[in-house]
């Protein structure tokens, strides 16, 4: 796939996750991985499709699901089966409390898929607002 075509299944990524699509598990590799910063609360390799899904599956209930994440993607460059996102995410934390962090994701796709996500973002503002 083009560049041009990875960038816009990584959007597409960002938009499923936002709606809470259904078909977001399509969007991944059955051998996708996803790497957080070891300092995180779920931080380490989570390795295959299920295992992914189970962490984007804790990460929901830090929030309050009644008001929306406002996803704001600063930047995206990509080259060859790479994307690079810089974005900023907006939420209300289930607490109640504003959330306003900072994220680079690197993914890598495969025939069009997510095969490989590394995201970093800052893991002491993240605990201490959502942990």
């Amino acid at each position: 796939m083009s560049t041009s075509e990875n960038k816009q299944r990584v959007r597409a990524y960002f938009d499923a996750m936002g709606r809470g699509d259904s078909s977001l598990p399509d969007l991944l590799t059955e051998d996708v991985t996803w790497w957080a910063p070891p300092s995180s609360e779920l931080g380490g390799l989570h390795e295959g499709r299920e295992a992914v899904l189970r962490l984007m599956g804790s990460g929901i209930d830090l929030y309050d699901r009644d008001t929306p994440m406002k996803v704001d993607i600063i930047d995206m460059v990509a080259e060859g089966d790479r994307v690079c996102v810089e974005m900023k995410l907006e939420a209300r934390t289930a607490r109640g409390e504003h959330y306003l962090n900072h994220y680079h994701f690197a993914f890598r796709l495969r025939h069009g898929r997510i095969c490989e996500v590394r995201e970093h973002l800052d893991t002491l503002y993240a605990r201490r607002k959502l942990f």
